[in-house]
């Protein structure tokens, strides 16, 4: 008995210290808050240090490439956005965004963000968009904005 008592002991210290829920959690939710209150250039340093203390937090990833998109960096947008596609893919979703299932980050980054970014990139290097292209990008700001 004096046994199991000592067992159960040492996994609730193991519990405590290992915390509880995904690593790099407080990170992301300060980076979240921040991300809200449009202070991009503060919620990148939450994000990235949530993708630091867990390197498979893609949705640490998916808001770095927003906020790098806020902040017009679209080739950073674009890398952290192929980041969580890939974890994404690989079917490792870390928490819940706001009413966001995990099959809709896949399609959020697929369809809207990253080819958004993608347009601005060109856009921003001098790049003249094709038609198509340009059908696209009003395509996406409809569904950024469904007003």
């Amino acid at each position: 008995m004096k046994k199991l008592i000592q067992n159960a002991g040492i996994l609730v210290l193991v519990f405590i210290y290992s915390g509880c829920g995904t690593k790099g959690i407080d990170s992301y939710e300060a980076g979240l808050n921040l991300f809200k209150e449009k202070n991009y250039n503060a919620c990148v340093v939450e994000f990235q240090n949530a993708a630091n203390e867990n390197p498979e937090f893609g949705e640490a990833y998916m808001f770095l490439g927003r906020a790098y998109n806020s902040l017009q960096k679209y080739d950073l947008s674009i890398e952290n956005y192929q980041k969580a596609l890939g974890l994404f893919k690989m079917d490792k979703f870390n928490i819940q965004v706001d009413n966001l299932d995990d099959k809709e980050k896949i399609t959020q980054i697929e369809e809207v963000w990253m080819p958004y970014s993608q347009l601005q990139q060109k856009i921003q290097k001098g790049i003249p968009l094709t038609d198509i292209e340009i059908q696209k990008q009003e395509e996406i700001i409809k569904k950024l904005d469904p007003r």
